[in-house]
């Protein structure tokens, strides 16, 4: 792949993360997300994502610039400096951009994990974590405008993790670490 092919290809990817609210990591090996909208592969045939009109409404809405998010996420939830460190990400979701997402990590062993999400802004954002492909009996973790501890446990290999959004557009960082 040529330098062009290869920084367009990059831009459309950032352009559909910006749009479904995702701040990527290069250091979550075997993670899939699957927001409300998903890209395609093959960058190249690809056309760039228009997002929706209400989307600048509610990005105006969120307490930070979208641009700002992985760098407060950097001091609102465990990194890779933590002990155990198995993953991390921010973003922000809306109704109009990314109500519900679901990322898969299928490189994560099984085990018991302690998770943290904040998130700030004036909607509520529920998150459920089990198996992959599997139904979950935890209860969901409901976060307003605040920063949650909690424990996951995994049976198989791989973690589900689902965010979903009640709400207004709300900013969110999610962390996992390993314990035991």
């Amino acid at each position: 792949m040529d330098v062009r092919r290869s920084a367009t290809a990059g831009l459309i990817l950032a352009a559909g993360l910006a749009v479904s609210g995702c701040t990527a990591s290069t250091t979550d090996a075997g993670r899939e997300a699957t927001p409300s909208a998903s890209a395609s592969a093959n960058a190249a045939e690809t056309p760039e994502p228009t997002p929706p009109p209400e989307a600048a409404a509610e990005e105006r809405m969120l307490p930070m610039p979208p641009e700002d998010i992985a760098e407060w996420a950097d001091d609102a939830v465990p990194g890779s400096d933590a002990v155990g460190y198995t993953t991390r990400w921010s973003g922000w979701m809306s109704a109009h951009t990314s109500p519900h997402h679901t990322s898969l990590f299928r490189e994560v062993a099984p085990g018991t994990y302690q998770g943290q999400i904040a998130c700030r802004g004036e909607g509520t954002i529920s998150v459920q974590v089990g198996d992959i492909d599997a139904t979950s009996d935890a209860k969901p973790v409901v976060c307003t405008n605040a920063t949650i501890a909690f424990d996951a446990v995994t049976t198989a290999q791989g973690m589900q993790v689902d965010l979903a959004l009640e709400g207004d557009p709300t900013i969110y960082a999610v962390s996992f670490v390993a314990v035991g």
